[in-house]
């Protein structure tokens, strides 16, 4: 179903979830944007079911509740620019950076050519 990612990353994920909760034609832009970047990409979170969004105190109808997202770990300045580049190049258009990960999303049902920050 990945190139990259395998059915254990994402049981590592918080909340742990699987591959099969993910959207396919998501799981394949991923991969191109691992390939562009030329590094790993360790995911920290990827599907979170509405009710564990809620549970948050969010909406649960984010884009991680369709399977279309996932929070990469980023610790590095130049892995950073690595990924959000590749992101664009493979026509990702909702980023989110924060200090430890890249939020990366494909829903069309929330605003898109986005990039926002959690450093507040």
């Amino acid at each position: 179903m990945s190139k990259y990612f395998k059915e254990a990353e994402f049981k590592r994920c918080s909340p742990a979830c699987s591959i099969e909760d993910m959207d396919a034609g998501f799981l394949a832009l991923l991969d191109a944007v691992r390939e562009r970047a030329g590094i790993p990409l360790v995911l920290n979170s990827a599907y979170r079911s509405p009710a564990w969004e809620i549970r948050q105190g969010r909406t649960g109808t984010g884009a991680h509740t369709l399977g279309l997202a996932v929070d990469i770990r980023c610790n590095t300045n130049q892995n950073r620019y690595k990924i959000v580049a590749a992101a664009l190049a493979c026509g990702i258009t909702r980023i989110g950076i924060a200090k430890t990960y890249i939020h990366l999303d494909a829903s069309k049902a929330h605003a898109q050519r986005v990039i926002w920050d959690y450093y507040a």
